[in-house]
Order: structure tokens, then sequence, then C-alpha cells
């Protein structure tokens, strides 16, 4: 998906990904997959692995609608469309999610 992807881990715990598998995306702030190369999560085809906890597609709507659209392509073929809706609300809970990450992340005591 493009752009950000907001939400939270908690595992100690270290990914390494295999030949097939790519990133996900990268960590702004935290030690994503393994500590050493900033990245997170695993994409294999149209799969996302993922240590994120909470409520990722509602927090993401860009990330749901990209899932969404590629199940419709793989049943109904490369034309297949999602029709525009009105995600202003999804967008705003987003945006939301993004600040509250970004403020408490910049207090004592949390990763940078």
């Amino acid at each position: 998906a493009e752009g950000e992807v907001v939400g939270f881990e908690n595992h100690g715990g270290r990914t390494y990904l295999g030949p097939r598998a790519r990133p996900f995306g990268t960590v702004e702030r935290g030690y994503g997959n393994n500590g050493d190369d900033r990245t997170e999560s695993a994409r294999y085809k149209n799969a996302i692995g993922t240590y994120l906890h909470g409520s990722l597609l509602p927090k993401n709507p860009i990330l749901a609608d990209e899932l969404l659209l590629a199940a419709l392509r793989r049943r109904y073929g490369p034309g297949a469309t999602l029709p525009p809706i009105d995600d202003t609300t999804e967008r705003a809970a987003h945006e939301a999610a993004v600040a509250v990450t970004r403020d408490r992340s910049r207090k004592p005591g949390h990763d940078s």
C-alpha cells in the first residue's frame, strides 16, 4: 500500500525474511522485524504477514482497499475496480492514529 500504515507491535522475537518474501514496509519508530534492518512485516504476492496488533484495516483504509481490490482482481480479472466511496471518516481515523503514535513516541521512555 502507498503511504503510512499505523499500528503497534509488542514482541521480543526477531524475524528475518526468506528469499521470496519482501518487507511490507519500514518502521519510523521502534525496531521492526528484527532490530537490524528497519523492515516491518512481510509480503508475498497478495499476502501480508505482520505482528501489528489492533484494528489494522479500519485504521488503514488505503491498505484495506488494496487488499479488497487484489481479491476482486483475482476473482474477476485485472479490470475489476472498487466503486468510489466517501471514506472521509476512515481517513480521519487513520490520520488521528498517526498523530497519536507520533505524539506518544516523542515522550520520554518511548522508542525514537
